[in-house]
């Protein structure tokens, strides 16, 4: 009878025993496996992060953010918070005021609970990397900086993609007094099926505008962990790519898609009450008074309202305007991210989208198994079709929301017969020739278009995407950097018509004007004349109104005797205005129209002045008679989804590091940029290939504990 006691006693005995040591092997064998990461940096200064776990990939990766671009990182973070004006003074009060209306820090805090684990540890880490490089380079960071947490980057993630809706609902606002609704483009996609591809794979071209300065500039980086292997473009303070592919897929993105947002005309019972009527009941705005704090300055007291519909963006008198946005749901944008990333295919893909954190976009997605998607997504409420929702809406009835639009509702299109699609401020019914993509069959704020009005860029690539049926890495190139000025060759034409027509008695000036322009190619090229006079004689044109018909020079129809005149008398205006700006006719593109980093400064191709437009969008501020690049094309990349593997190349126009004294804040604008061409990114390249590293031990009091 007394055995059984001593039998369970020796069981409980030799169980703890078990537990003692199996903590005990643990113990020693994390201690084996401290986690680790190392970055590798190329001949571009582009950093290649291996970790021994993804979270310490994403520690590396924000201890690289940190090295690159840290007044970027200073910048974003403040932005985001509504805490600008401690770094940039008083010129940033009134949007430190609007983002803590929108109350992206406390939301943000709120989402930390719901993130899934994995997600949390890697934006941990991510911030913690960060922290790591400021602690430990001191001298090399300034003293306002806050401590960065998990937190800050999900609140810049949410104030990044905010941006894209934000700028719709800002357009409903000045439709109501110029009634702009021209499309809203903000770069270029387009894609090639593998049957349009002599590499017989799915090629995707991703070319967004940006700012070449600022804190915006995109951020190329390779990942590569247990979980993660990826290569892509991000902005400073984001721990994913924004655009980029992984081992089997990847996608481009821009900041354009369906109507995702309304604006509300409020009338209040007066100018200085916060009674407002809504349905035929009496609300009561919200007040918040904000104290932001001002560097070098007194802080600044600002009151905000919000509505039972949004915070109230604008107000004059009893008047408010009401920015209704989709609520936010529990899957965040670092979320939405985390999920693309690691999507190997597009069933996976395309739910990992399915959340719409990123505002409104328009994703084109490609992968090795030879698929082809593109979908203008967004988070897009239900509405009624009898309200105008281009313009702020009353609050009469039917300008409630109804729910959301599922996935499926979307304007979107798979493997296109075709074989090739585009977007470069393209609408639906133009992406693809014979585009099954017409009005007639979404709502017309899920559209979010005109039908048929396509920009010049768009119809310039449409062009060159039909002229062969099979294309060439060589060929895909010569599209992105196209510089071709748009509609120089009817334009030429035109005015040679009027010449021989009316048969002018030109000055010897006048006539090498008119030489220069006849010889030229059509080209934006840095050693063309062409360029600087068709520019000066574009201007004489347009100083001419509606004395030239436009409509008949680029449709080649008759020019009446109105329109030669005028077209001649513009070339002598310019052969004028020419000699007395620049004191010569024969005046290179590449003097007066070029890019500059510190003290360099390179000839620059392409252009985007006015209705002076080449694929290759550049776009310039004038010093003195010299202008000089300052944003437009950005990050020009290529995608091959070959199999079994993925190449890509990129470009960017300066260079990686924000380090003036690095030659990476400029070697890519030497060498690539300004050439044209772009680098292969050597993804998924050996380790022993690249030519620096720096190892980094993970410090464990930095992260959360694993499970």
């Amino acid at each position: 009878m007394a055995t059984k006691p001593d039998h369970k006693a020796k069981l409980h005995f030799t169980k703890i025993c078990v537990k003692v040591v199996t903590c005990l092997l643990i113990c020693f064998t994390g201690a084996l496996l401290t986690e680790e990461v190392t970055i590798y940096r190329d001949g571009w200064g582009i950093p290649h992060i291996y970790g021994t776990t993804d979270r310490a990939v994403a520690f590396g990766f924000g201890y690289a953010q940190a090295q690159d671009r840290p007044e970027a990182l200073t910048r974003n973070f403040a932005e985001a918070s509504g805490t600008l004006a401690q770094v940039a003074g008083d010129s940033a009060v009134t949007s430190d005021f609007h983002q803590r209306l929108w109350n992206h820090t406390s939301i943000a805090k709120r989402e930390l609970v719901d993130l899934d684990l994995d997600v949390l540890r890697y934006v941990t880490a991510f911030a913690a990397g960060i922290q790591h490089y400021r602690a430990s380079n001191e001298d090399n960071t300034k003293s306002d900086i806050v401590d960065v947490e998990a937190f800050h980057v999900l609140a810049l993630a949410r104030y990044l993609f905010w941006q894209s809706l934000l700028a719709q609902l800002d357009t409903e606002i000045k439709r109501m007094s110029d009634g702009d609704k021209d499309p809203f483009s903000t770069g270029t996609l387009w894609g090639l099926a593998p049957e349009r591809s002599t590499d017989d794979a799915v090629t995707l071209v991703v070319d967004p505008d940006g700012s070449w300065s600022g804190s915006r500039r995109w951020y190329e980086a390779h990942l590569h962990g247990p979980g993660i292997h990826a290569w892509g473009f991000t902005y400073a303070g984001l721990p994913l790519p924004v655009f980029g592919h992984n081992r089997r897929a990847g996608w481009g993105w821009l900041p354009q898609g369906p109507d995702t947002g309304d604006i509300y005309r409020l009338t209040f019972k007066s100018e200085s009450s916060s009674h407002y009527r809504w349905l035929g009941k009496t609300r009561i705005a919200v007040s918040d008074t904000f104290s932001i704090a001002v560097k070098g300055k007194p802080a600044q007291t600002r009151i905000g309202q919000r509505s039972h519909l949004g915070p109230i963006i604008h107000r004059s008198g009893n008047t408010g305007y009401a920015y209704r946005t989709p609520k936010a749901v529990k899957a965040g944008q670092i979320s939405q991210l985390y999920g693309m990333i690691r999507s190997n295919d597009f069933q996976a893909f395309r739910e990992s989208i399915r959340p719409n954190q990123l505002g409104p976009a328009t994703f084109l997605f490609g992968d090795t198994g030879g698929t082809l998607f593109y979908i203008r997504s967004g988070a897009v409420p239900i509405r009624s079709e009898s309200v105008d929702w281009d313009r702020p809406v009353t609050t009469d009835r039917g300008t409630n929301w109804l729910g959301l639009h599922v996935q499926e509702d979307l304007v979107q299109l798979i493997d296109p017969r075709e074989g090739w699609i585009v977007d470069a401020g393209t609408p639906p019914d133009l992406v693809v020739p014979y585009s099954p993509l017409t009005p007639d069959r979404f709502s017309g704020y899920v559209y979010n278009a005109i039908p048929g009005t396509e920009s010049s860029i768009s119809a310039r690539t449409r062009q060159l995407l039909g002229t062969s049926t099979r294309m060439t890495p060589g060929e895909v190139f010569n599209i992105v950097f196209d510089t071709l000025v748009i509609d120089s060759g009817f334009w030429l034409r035109a005015l040679s018509i009027a010449i021989s027509e009316q048969k002018p008695c030109l000055s010897p000036d006048e006539q090498t004007a008119l030489d220069i322009l006849v010889s030229w190619d059509g080209m934006a090229l840095p050693d063309r004349f062409g360029p600087v006079m068709y520019q000066t004689w574009r201007e004489a044109c347009d100083q001419a109104g509606r004395s030239i018909d436009n409509r008949s020079i680029t449709t080649r129809a008759g020019l009446s005797l109105e329109t030669k005149r005028h077209l001649i008398k513009a070339l002598r205006v310019a052969t004028k205005q020419q000699k007395k700006r620049y004191g010569h006719l024969d005046v290179r593109w590449k003097e007066i129209h070029r890019s500059r980093r510190g003290e360099k400064s390179w000839g620059l191709p392409g252009l985007n002045s006015g209705n002076l437009k080449t694929v290759r969008r550049i776009r310039t501020k004038n010093q003195n008679v010299v202008a000089y690049g300052t944003h437009g094309q950005s990050a020009p990349t290529v995608m091959v989804f070959g199999s079994p593997s993925v190449t890509s190349f990129s470009a960017v126009p300066f260079g990686q590091s924000d380090q003036l004294n690095s030659p990476h804040s400029w070697d890519q604008a030497e060498v690539l940029f300004n050439q044209p061409r772009l680098k292969p990114t050597r993804f998924d390249t050996k380790p022993k290939d690249l030519i620096k590293k720096e190892v980094i031990r993970l410090p464990g009091n930095f992260l959360p504990k694993s499970d």
